[in-house]
């Protein structure tokens, strides 16, 4: 070989190895960021963004653009699907993949609707979908959009992978979850009873886990929550000029003091059956720090030990709470209104019937103003820490995070799963994704996103799921 040749042939060596390496940091770069290049995640990923585009804010609703969105995925891959409620702007969408088996079926259920975004607030529109930083930003990008394409990726993969079913999966996305669920989930129940013939188990949102360094170390499975009571108090008045004030100061002076008197009311911390079982069957399967937090759950609750060492989510779940959320009154600052309202958001322990806190808020407001229920509920049993389902979380999660745990979790917030509790239909409340706590503030607050390699992840962590449970 002669020596230019040589030369040559070691420029070609170069050139192949520097683009080899421009090749591999092309890829790490793409991981960096969150894009996959796998068609599957893109595919789902894609969907993802293309629901957050639209504005399902509850109120008003209009979760039929969004039901409609996907009823048309499910015909594109020939699976029938049908748009289901009785208000034409705020309907549901429903398939059903039939096993011809008697066992029970699954119900994948998700809902539409999220909470209204201020705009002003976030850094990117709120329903821009906008893929940016190794994240996919907007209004339900965790609650619960991306749940829904996940459940909507497993209900397809089960269609394509043409595998026999041991039990039907139905998918069900509803409207009006936020605002209680009372026109979605509770009105089919009530009004279509077949679309949930021989359903056995539920599978909706809810869970939660627990990161360390972008690994999971728990998977929280929903088992229970807390009971929820919504109020509004209307107080009224004279009005007139904001110089001369009638003696009692008017409808929002009056509303002022019966708000101080709603947030006063006592709720003292106490242990309810539930929660008392949860965390005994939570610290049963955690041998780290929090698992010995939850031993500490037991009676009798030593509250500044407690005080000390559980989070206020946590010490949340150990008494009933009540928050004022909305407020309003007046359109000037030199008007005094005749009337003025708010809205109060009180969740009671598992077990509280809702009774006797309706009747503290009407003494404690007396004659300052009038209490209307917005939302109430009663108490639902638990869904087993055992069982088919239950045991198929279980090892699905602790699976795909090798080292994880996985157990049962009472949630203080509110979900649709009450509804199939109430009549005997286990459901359970799953994340699939991985979320870092600085995220979780995006939920009803602003800049909600998820992370893009997480979502990717959950899709494979929820398609695998369903089809432990559901394929031969």
């Amino acid at each position: 070989m002669s020596l230019s040749s040589g030369r040559r042939s070691s420029r070609r060596s170069r050139s192949c190895a520097l683009i080899l390496l421009a090749l591999l940091f092309l890829a790490s770069c793409r991981e960096a960021n969150g894009v996959s290049e796998d068609p599957i995640d893109r595919e789902s990923e894609d969907a993802l963004v293309a629901y957050l585009r639209l504005d399902t804010s509850n109120p008003p609703g209009n979760e039929t653009r969004g039901a409609a969105f996907l009823r048309d995925r499910l015909v594109k891959e020939g699976i029938p699907a049908k748009l289901v409620g009785d208000d034409p702007k705020r309907q549901g969408v429903y398939a059903r993949l039939e096993s011809g088996s008697d066992a029970k079926a699954l119900l994948l259920l998700s809902h539409i609707d999220v909470v209204p975004a201020d705009a002003s607030a976030w850094r990117v529109p709120p329903f821009s979908g906008n893929r940016e930083g190794g994240y996919i930003w907007g209004r339900g990008a965790l609650d619960t959009k991306s749940l829904t394409i996940a459940q909507l990726a497993a209900f397809v993969a089960l269609k394509r992978s043409g595998v026999k079913l041991r039990r039907d999966v139905v998918f069900l996305a509803v409207p009006d979850e936020e605002l209680g669920g009372l026109n979605g989930a509770k009105s089919l129940l009530e009004k279509q009873p077949a679309l949930f013939e021989g359903v056995g188990f539920a599978m909706n949102e809810g869970g939660s886990n627990e990161t360390a360094v972008d690994r999971v170390v728990f998977w929280g499975i929903e088992v229970q929550q807390k009971v929820p009571l919504w109020l509004r108090i209307t107080s009224e008045g004279s009005g007139g000029h904001g110089s001369s004030p009638p003696a009692d100061g008017g409808a929002t002076a009056k509303l002022i003091r019966a708000l101080g008197a709603v947030t006063a009311i006592e709720t003292p911390y106490r242990l309810d059956p539930s929660v008392a079982r949860v965390a005994a069957a939570a610290a049963a399967v955690r041998t780290d720090g929090r698992g010995a937090k939850f031993r500490l759950v037991r009676e009798p609750l030593n509250m500044p030990l407690l005080e000390r060492e559980l989070p206020q989510g946590y010490r949340a779940l150990l008494r009933d709470t009540i928050a004022v959320t909305h407020l309003a009154a007046g359109n000037a600052v030199n008007v005094i209104p005749t009337r003025a309202t708010a809205a109060i958001d009180i969740r009671l322990l598992p077990s509280q019937e809702p009774e006797a806190m309706l009747a503290r808020v009407r003494e404690v407001v007396g004659d300052l103003g009038k209490v209307d229920v917005l939302l109430s509920s009663k108490p639902v049993p638990d869904s087993p820490v055992s069982g088919e389902l239950y045991e198929s979380l279980v090892r699905v999660l602790r699976a795909s995070s090798p080292g994880s745990t996985a157990g049962p979790m009472v949630s203080s917030g509110t979900t649709d799963s009450r509804f199939f509790r109430e009549r005997g239909i286990p459901a359970y409340g799953v994340m699939p994704f991985k979320v870092n706590y600085y995220d979780t503030d995006g939920v009803h607050g602003q800049d909600e996103r998820i992370r893009a390699k997480f979502f990717s992840e959950g899709v494979k962590v929820m398609t695998e799921i369903v089809r432990d449970f559901c394929a031969e």
